[in-house]
């Protein structure tokens, strides 16, 4: 009878302690998501303040006390002023076309190097790789200055293959692609050499169909790095009709006075297209990260 007492008490307690631990961890879960809520709301303010900045005249921006609201919500002003007295559709077409080709280019010259990387054995592999990686630690602005006289030499300054050349191919893109090809199978590759297919063949048909989740991850980083790119187009494009939207925003700024409403609007329509691509493949571009992560 004892050792049934004492066998209920310790049951009774073990029950107790599961309970507190679940309570724990549903706190412990609370405070979490309350961490994360705020951090979100921080880190979005940014945004909603430059829309909101966007809808407003000069001196709605200039008042004290500030107003988070417009007056009028509906105030386009901004943007009628950037898209007709601005060149601001050429800058976006400009962006458009320059992050376009260099998504393009990386995602093919990227996916055989990582390929090669991944899949084929010869001499000095590891060590082309390893310069590879170098490459990543050197900043752009050690090649900066000799990549800008040799195209200004032959005639690229205000070309889109000038302004282009730099984002042709990506180290990382290189990297992310080789770690995520080579958890995929030797087993296919193998069956489609048998099949005589050749090694172009097996990148186009057999890899790059398994390597979607890098492919976009690729495709992502590239995009929104040549979106964002301003130094090079800066020193590239003079000419305004060859000016990206980053170099364009630029040349929005008077020495005089600066119009906050304009540059907002201005920012609202460069920030949405990265926006967009971004919410439509996170969850490519997830996957393509964790699979990077999974084979050294």
């Amino acid at each position: 009878m004892a050792i049934g007492l004492a066998g209920r008490n310790l049951g009774g307690k073990g029950l107790w302690r599961m309970q507190a631990e679940r309570v724990l961890g549903r706190i412990v879960l609370g405070g979490v998501f309350v961490v994360v809520a705020l951090g979100a709301i921080f880190m979005a303010m940014p945004f909603v303040w430059m829309v909101v900045t966007a809808q407003k005249d000069l001196p709605e921006i200039s008042r004290v006390p500030i107003t988070w609201l417009p007056d009028n919500l509906l105030n386009w002003n901004n943007y009628r002023v950037l898209l007709t007295k601005f060149p601001a559709m050429r800058w976006l077409l400009n962006s458009i076309i320059v992050s376009t080709v260099s998504i393009t280019s990386s995602i093919f010259f990227c996916a055989l190097a990582g390929y090669a990387f991944a899949k084929l054995h010869f001499r000095g592999r590891e060590l082309c790789f390893a310069i590879v990686l170098a490459v990543l630690m050197i900043p752009f602005e050690v090649t900066f200055l000799p990549l800008f006289v040799m195209l200004s030499r032959v005639g690229l300054v205000n070309t889109y293959v000038g302004i282009i050349f730099p984002n042709f191919m990506s180290a990382i893109g290189v990297f992310i692609m080789r770690q995520f090809m080579q958890t995929i199978p030797n087993d296919y590759i193998d069956a489609a050499r048998i099949d005589g297919a050749s090694e172009i063949q097996i990148v186009g048909r057999v890899v790059a169909p398994l390597a979607g989740p890098a492919i976009v991850t690729v495709a992502v980083l590239k995009f929104i790095i040549s979106w964002n790119s301003f130094l090079w187009p800066l020193v590239m494009a003079s000419n305004k009709t060859m000016m990206t939207m980053p170099v364009g925003m630029q040349s929005l700024v008077n020495q005089f006075i600066i119009d906050y409403g304009l540059l907002a609007a201005g920012a609202t329509l460069m920030v949405l297209p990265p926006l967009i691509l971004f919410l439509a493949a996170q969850r490519w571009v997830i996957s393509g990260m964790v699979m990077t992560g999974l084979k050294g």
